[in-house]
């Protein structure tokens, strides 16, 4: 039983591999585009389809914030590989926080615009 074990791991670590190395291979070789990945959507009365892109704050903060916490969480793995690790209250608590910002302003965008145009918006 216990070979069944270590194969099963071995299987499973090379699949694993197997789709990071697809993943990174993807993104050398221009076939994941990542130019907008923190550009969000507005809304925009001027433009064509009734929205415009702009550079996302809240999409930038919550990437950053879930790449320091899966870090995290990866070094307390490497640290004790034979326990589930627990994540601090105060980490989870940011981590819902940051990503309630994201959601907020995303609705925010697209159901007002940009907050500036909220207060000079024309008489229709």
């Amino acid at each position: 039983m216990n070979s069944l074990s270590v194969a099963v791991s071995w299987a499973s670590f090379m699949l694993l591999g197997g789709f990071a190395a697809t993943v990174v291979w993807r993104l050398c070789d221009g076939t994941i585009d990542l130019s907008e990945l923190l550009n969000g959507d507005v809304r925009d009365r001027r433009a064509r389809d009734g929205f415009s892109p702009y550079e996302s704050i809240g999409r930038a903060q919550a990437l950053a914030l879930t790449l320091f916490a899966a870090a995290y969480y990866l070094l307390r793995v490497f640290q004790h590989p034979t326990a589930f690790p627990e994540l601090p209250p105060a980490l989870l608590g940011a981590l819902a926080g940051s990503h309630t910002l994201y959601l907020g302003g995303k609705a925010q965008a697209m159901s007002f615009g940009r907050l500036r145009d909220i207060f000079t918006r024309e008489k229709r």
